[in-house]
């Protein structure tokens, strides 16, 4: 990371450990996604170690992921596919692929329209967390069925092990252990 690149990371950093909180043993995102300022930081954040990687487009994991993968694929400027979970809408063929379970145990199914996935690409994944990588590992999956590839896994925040970060080429925001423990409210 050059010098340049290195306060908008900082600045993203701070914003949501500014606003970030616990709230009944879950994270809350809700305050970090309501500042315009923070949102601007993180898609900067999020999209700049993947700029020089030639990604084509972003591939967001419902539903927060959405949100985050929007921010980054305006900051590179390439387009947005919709990993979705069975139930929702899917307009055109869709392709699923189960990688294994979640940190909850159950398993991941996602699926995108086919038509939004060109053979040869190279996308990168956007999420707002990561544990297990189940979600990542699948949209990795999901890609090679249809003839991409994945370069990446950005996210806001990184709980993996470091052999599943490697694997995915996770590059997380802050890590899991960084966040303030659920019972001391960060200071404004």
């Amino acid at each position: 990371m050059t010098d340049e690149r290195a306060p908008a990371r900082a600045q993203a950093r701070a914003l949501v450990l500014r606003y970030f909180r616990w709230h009944d043993g879950h994270a809350d995102l809700a305050g970090i996604l309501r500042d315009g300022k923070t949102l601007e930081a993180l898609g900067r954040a999020l999209a700049e170690p993947f700029a020089d990687g030639n990604v084509c487009g972003v591939v967001a994991v419902e539903s927060r992921g959405f949100v985050l993968g929007a921010l980054v694929a305006r900051q590179l400027g390439v387009g947005l596919v919709l990993a979705r979970r069975p139930g929702t809408v899917h307009p055109g063929v869709v392709r699923l692929a189960d990688a294994g379970p979640d940190w909850r145990g159950r398993p991941v199914d996602l699926g995108v329209t086919g038509t939004a996935v060109s053979a040869g690409g190279r996308f990168l994944v956007v999420d707002d967390w990561i544990e297990t990588g189940a979600h990542a590992r699948t949209a990795t999956a999901l890609l090679a069925r249809l003839g991409a590839s994945v370069v990446g896994t950005s996210v806001l925040i990184d709980g993996t092990s470091p052999d599943v970060r490697a694997a995915l080429g996770v590059v997380g925001l802050l890590r899991a252990d960084e966040l303030p423990p659920d019972d001391v409210a960060p200071a404004r």
